[in-house]
């Protein structure tokens, strides 16, 4: 568990050039980091504790693990066809399908559940004060010097929900205002990324979560307030999302009338390269390459669509299973919120409503973005593995609890009856 806690508590700082061990390693894994180097660490532990016969094995055989190995098998033949993606696309999946052992393994309880969320969550509010410092640094929005803008957005929009369950739980008034603070904290970092789809996806994640929560009129009362408050404030996010509402071209600054129309061309550049080969795509990693030819745009670059990108590189049937991944991650999830029971239960079904309200804020934002290779995502999937089958654990306690009860009263209505003088 220590080292999965680790990977995490440094994943904030995985593009810091002293966390860089080498531009690859073995042709796989292209910018070898610590964190790779922690992760395989990790894979050849959980490694040995499968062949030693660990229960935690047959978690490998859920729908989302089936799911992505079929997805990354497909992505893999898909790159022998076009000769493409091994170096950066498909090597980062193969190292998500290292990680994904390693991680089932070591959640091994709801309290290790618990445990990696709190760590998620505190390790990018803890990287705010160095983000603000560089920021600073070079005059620019909130992730430069550390991430990219729109990906670090990207990230915080799956956390913040997540933040906000563990406040919702708390009875001790200063631990809920810890978690508050840390809520908001991660809301402030996603307004001063300046990211116009990662506050699509805020908003996306923080009415799910309250609408699930509170009902409908609390939802629409934290919609209001963040399009409003956010409008209001003087900020990055407020100047590019009125410019981009206006509509005026000549009201746009340079480089933001070029992103959008980056943006509307790279759509239509997706559109046409699926048209051209629907089954098989353009071949991995080959989208950024090929956008001067469909955008007409002197600049070569990514689709800023994480569904476009994996449909126009692989095809309409890999884009179909990432959905299915996609999709059965969202059906754990939502099954273990409506669990019922005692005070665990309670909590894993709040965690559970976070991550999901998290996750659907995560692919609003991926529709701005090509956010399919982050760690976050796929953390977030593997993890409703563990939380189903906390969640079945639950369940069948439950289900033993109330068989033993029926067989106790049973036992003593028996008793009962067989004290009675019996008719003559």
């Amino acid at each position: 568990m220590w080292l999965l806690l680790l990977m995490i508590a440094i994943m904030p700082y995985e593009q810091s050039p002293y966390l860089q061990l080498g531009e690859n390693l073995l042709g796989v894994f292209a910018g070898f980091t610590v964190i790779k180097a922690v992760g395989l660490l990790g894979f050849a532990w959980a490694g040995l504790r499968m062949m030693s016969g660990d229960a935690m094995t047959y978690r490998l055989g859920a729908r989302q693990a089936s799911l992505f190995f079929v997805f990354l098998t497909a992505t893999m033949a898909l790159g022998l066809v076009h000769s493409s993606g091994f170096q950066y696309g498909i090597g980062r999946y193969i190292a998500y399908a290292v990680f994904l052992p390693f991680l089932l393994v070591a959640v091994r309880t709801q309290a290790d559940l618990g445990r990696v969320l709190t760590w998620l969550v505190w390790s990018y509010v803890a990287v705010f004060p160095y983000a603000v410092r560089q920021m600073i640094r070079y005059d620019d929005r909130l992730g430069v010097g550390i991430y990219e803008s729109n990906y670090m957005a990207t990230i915080l929009v799956l956390l913040v929900p997540v933040a906000f369950a563990f406040a919702s739980l708390q009875r001790v008034p200063s631990r809920r205002w810890l978690w508050l603070g840390a809520g908001l904290t991660l809301v402030v970092m996603i307004v001063l990324t300046g990211s116009r789809g990662g506050f699509a996806g805020l908003v996306a994640a923080g009415v799910v979560f309250v609408y699930r929560r509170r009902g409908l009129a609390a939802a629409a009362a934290v919609l209001l307030i963040l399009i409003v408050g956010v409008l209001a404030l003087p900020s990055e996010l407020s100047t590019r999302a009125l410019a981009t509402i206006s509509g005026d071209s000549s009201q746009l600054p340079a480089e933001l009338e070029a992103s959008n129309k980056a943006h509307v061309g790279l759509f239509w550049a997706g559109l046409r390269m699926i048209s051209d080969s629907p089954l098989f795509g353009v071949g991995p990693d080959n989208f950024k390459e090929l956008s001067r030819l469909y955008t007409g745009l002197q600049q070569a670059n990514i689709a800023h669509n994480m569904f476009l990108e994996i449909g126009a590189e692989m095809g309409l049937p890999v884009l179909l299973i990432f959905i299915l991944v996609l999709a059965s991650a969202f059906r754990a999830l939502t099954s273990t919120a409506r669990l019922r029971g005692g005070p665990e239960a309670a909590e894993l079904a709040t965690w559970a409503e976070g991550l999901r309200s998290g996750l659907t804020g995560y692919v609003v934002a991926g529709c701005f973005i090509s956010a399919e290779y982050e760690k976050v995502l796929w953390i977030s999937i593997f993890l409703s593995i563990v939380v189903a089958d906390l969640a079945r654990r639950h369940r069948a306690a439950a289900a033993a609890e109330a068989e033993a009860e029926a067989e106790a009263a049973s036992g003593a209505t028996d008793s009962v009856d067989g004290a009675l003088p019996q008719p003559s």
